[in-house]
């Protein structure tokens, strides 16, 4: 049967590849939040790169697939990463960050001018530009330990230095590619950028209010890089994203 979805939250495709779809995002947002992890000792959580693949399928295939994908791909993540006392924080709280970036990405985008969305991506890239290169200089520079794979099987280990600069570098990268983006081809990335952002914000909240609980006013050590890993998430995510909605734009599947 080719019966194909007819709603606003999920792109107009065949039910049994909706299906397919939703988990191999959940399996792309898994992978992608193990293949690296810095732990943070002071809140037992760990900095990670899962929100390339979150942003990724909630901007190209709308809050469903996105809250899907992101809660349980990154709850399954934590388990087998042996942090389960995250895990069904992070269902609900991956989960609503997902559905927000896919809701406002895909749903207010035609509110705002071209004009509009172009000042606003701007403005957007000098921020996320500028948080990232103060709180990474400040706060993230000098020696680390970065890991990959799982509790049971480490796949790497590496103890590394990250110089100063080299934030500063990338807050360059993410200023530069946001602004060009919007001003030189589709406008409408600025507001992916802030929907991303938006999300971020909300996911950042979810895990300082629970880690409050859970272990007081040390929470607030990991909102910082809380906060760079949603940088790092958009400065990938946003360039790959425009890429690959060209493709899907063809076959009729988002919009």
């Amino acid at each position: 049967m080719d019966q194909k979805s007819d709603s606003f939250f999920v792109p107009k495709m065949p039910v049994v590849l909706l299906i397919s779809l939703g988990a191999l995002m959940a399996a792309l947002c898994c992978v992608t939040t193990m293949m690296f992890q810095i732990y943070v000792p002071a809140t037992t959580g760990y900095f990670n790169l899962g929100e390339i693949a979150v942003y990724i399928s909630a901007i190209l295939f709308g809050p469903i697939i996105g809250g899907w994908a992101a809660g349980v791909g990154s709850m399954f993540a934590d388990i087998f990463l042996g942090y389960p006392q995250y895990a069904f924080a992070t269902l609900v709280i991956k989960g609503l960050e997902g559905f927000i970036v896919g809701y406002l990405g895909t749903s207010l985008r035609s509110r705002f001018s071209n004009t509009q969305l172009r000042y606003l991506g701007v403005c957007v890239g000098f921020g996320l530009a500028l948080s990232l290169g103060i709180i990474g200089w400040f706060l993230l520079s000098g020696n680390i330990e970065a890991s990959g794979g799982s509790a049971l099987q480490t796949w790497w280990f590496a103890t590394l230095y990250v110089p100063p600069w080299l934030w500063f570098v990338m807050a360059i990268y993410i200023g530069v590619v946001t602004v060009v983006l919007t001003l030189r081809y589709d406008p409408a990335s600025a507001w992916s950028a802030t929907a991303m952002l938006l999300g971020g914000c909300v996911m950042i909240t979810g895990y300082f209010l629970f880690q409050r609980l859970v272990i007081g006013m040390a929470a607030i050590i990991e909102v910082p890089v809380n906060l760079v890993q949603v940088i790092a998430g958009i400065m990938i995510a946003l360039p790959v994203n425009e890429r690959v909605r060209k493709a899907f734009l063809g076959l009729g599947w988002v919009k």
